[in-house]
């Protein structure tokens, strides 16, 4: 059976990677016999393409693993013990998550959102999504998933695909009392939102509960009519 096929080798890597950056996750069998590494090459070799994806659920988990081959068939009760445990222990410690660049789109957005609202993560502060395909749906998805990440502080979603609808769906989340009670940064730069996405969340954020800590806001506006093609306007927002 191939690596990820065996039941505790996909136990360990999906443990493993819970709450782990990408670039910490190699492959080393990814590296080329004919070339000489660096630190930086080395990372960029090793984790290309590798398929890390947002962390399962216990049951999401358990599910895949009915597929996954085990020498003895009581090996899956406590592989899913084991990997419920990490998951709870690590997810619930965590402050941090970095995404970024992991070629992740809505799919993966969603799943993550899942495993958001599921309480799993109370002391999260810093979310990075920056550099991904994130778009629309994907956004309504961890909108909806903010309440339950209430020390929130920094979310990064700069150049992902993100254009008014998921622009519309924050700002409704974003709207509602006790939602994102302590997020001071918001990162929407370099997406697909237009003057009237930003109207929308201008008029959000006036609520006096919408966010309340939020300080600094940047995103840009990219008019979708022809004879301003490529037009960006940049808006950095300082609250006080």
């Amino acid at each position: 059976a191939e690596y990820f096929d065996r039941g505790w080798c996909y136990a360990e890597s999906s443990w493993a990677s819970l709450t782990k950056r990408a670039s910490f996750s190699l492959d080393l069998g990814r590296m080329r016999p004919d070339c000489e590494y660096d630190r930086p090459g080395l990372i960029f070799e090793c984790t290309r393409g590798n398929g890390w994806r947002p962390p399962l659920l216990p049951p999401q988990f358990a599910a895949e693993l009915e597929a996954k081959r085990v020498t003895e068939g009581e090996d899956r009760p406590v592989l899913q013990r084991l990997y419920e445990g990490a998951f709870h222990s690590q997810l619930g410690r965590a402050t941090r998550l970095d995404c970024a660049s992991l070629g992740w789109g809505d799919a993966e957005a969603s799943q993550l959102a899942a495993v958001l609202a599921s309480g799993a993560a109370p002391r999260l502060e810093q979310l990075d999504l920056s550099g991904n395909q994130v778009g629309d749906a994907g956004l309504a998805e961890l909108s909806a998933a903010l309440s339950a990440v209430p020390r929130l502080e920094r979310v990064d979603l700069r150049a992902n695909r993100i254009g008014d609808g998921g622009i519309k769906a924050l700002s409704v989340a974003l709207a509602t009392d006790g939602t994102a009670p302590r997020l001071e940064t918001l990162n929407l730069s370099s997406n697909m939102v237009s003057d009237e996405g930003l109207k929308v969340l201008a008029i959000a954020l006036k609520k006096k509960q919408a966010a309340p800590s939020l300080k600094n806001l940047t995103v840009e506006s990219k008019p979708s009519t022809e004879r301003v093609a490529g037009c960006k306007r940049t808006w950095v927002v300082a609250r006080h």
